[in-house]
């Protein structure tokens, strides 16, 4: 970059274009059947779709299910798919200003499934290139593994993110925690990272992601999970985490975790931070627990100006993820 360009990583409840998400096809994570996995990413698409733009890429095989579930307005893109998480393996976006113009440039990473969890993933690791074409936006390709999952931004220079997740061996093993710094800080351009130690308990297939236990509300302002339970296998994590923060100099919000769920003997990693932010609306998590309601009145104070929908989100964990996994943003940037 030039002296003279700027660059800046829109926070997510700032102003959206749209938002990206995948169909369902990977049978193999879905125990209770595709049905019910697709069933459940419809009521997701449908509800975003009455507030912004929202764009689904299918199979081409997929495209009866896709049509018959999804509301009319929604754009379906035919593309060939491994999964469908759309929050790691769309592009993110970035506001560049060059001499006193403003633009949006796209990120592209490069995608390796987790660490080589599934395979294959080759149509994947291609998504973020599908879509910069569809929306025709300049790119900045990057020879980094990086998530959209695993940073979270408030909108004015500061990243979020998990020692667990982006210094693990299976990612960039050639890079240290510096090197990884000063490539986030350079490519959003940003100001400061600040590393949590681990993600929440149970999150195994993604190593930690930041979406599933902290999150910013404001620029100064963090949410995470709690627990009073001394018990839980998140107790020490967020102990941790929560002495970070403050060290950090943010404010820290702290949301009652949902009550421990185990499925073949492992703690399943729910979390009430994994919901998505859209124009004039946030998406939450429900999980049929008793937590659900106190989550729900939490948002609804947090996000005053917003509609607040809770829909379940059970389906969706059993393929190892949430909403915020499942949808991707693309901020509204405007030239100048």
């Amino acid at each position: 970059m030039s002296q003279l360009t700027k660059r800046r990583w829109p926070a997510e409840w700032e102003k959206h274009q749209a938002t990206w998400m995948a169909w369902p096809c990977r049978k193999e994570i879905w125990s209770n059947g595709l049905e019910k996995a697709r069933h459940a990413f419809a009521k997701i698409a449908n509800t975003i779709s009455e507030y912004e733009p929202v764009n689904m890429i299918v199979r081409a095989e997929d495209a009866p299910s896709a049509q018959k579930l999804l509301n009319s307005d929604i754009e379906i893109h035919f593309f060939e798919l491994d999964d469908s998480w759309a929050r790691d393996i769309s592009p993110l976006w970035v506001e560049e200003q060059l001499d006193g113009s403003k633009h949006s440039l796209a990120l592209k990473f490069i995608f390796n499934a987790w660490g080589n969890k599934f395979e294959p993933y080759a149509h994947d690791a291609k998504v973020a290139e599908h879509i910069t074409q569809i929306v025709q936006s300049k790119v900045e390709s990057h020879d980094v593994v990086l998530e959209g999952g695993s940073i979270h931004g408030n909108g004015q220079g500061t990243i979020l993110t998990t020692k667990e997740c982006l210094l693990n061996p299976n990612r960039n093993p050639q890079l240290t925690q510096d090197d990884i710094e000063s490539f986030l800080l350079k490519t959003f351009g940003a100001k400061d990272v600040i590393w949590l130690n681990k993600g929440v308990f149970g999150d195994v297939d993604t190593d930690g992601h930041i979406d599933n236990i902290a999150c910013f509300v404001d620029d100064k302002t963090i949410l995470t999970q709690s627990t009073s339970d001394r018990a839980s296998e998140n107790f020490s994590i967020y102990h941790e985490n929560r002495e970070i923060i403050h060290d950090a100099g943010m404010s820290l919000v702290e949301i009652p975790e949902p009550e421990a769920r185990y499925r073949d003997g492992e703690r399943e990693p729910l979390s009430y931070i994994n919901y998505y932010i859209a124009n004039d609306l946030v998406v939450l998590p429900a999980f049929g627990c008793k937590q659900d309601q106190a989550a729900l009145s939490m948002l609804k104070d947090l996000y005053p100006k917003r509609d607040i929908k809770q829909i379940d989100a059970n389906e969706i964990l059993i393929g190892g993820g949430g909403i915020h996994c499942i949808t991707m943003q693309q901020p509204l940037i405007q030239s100048a």
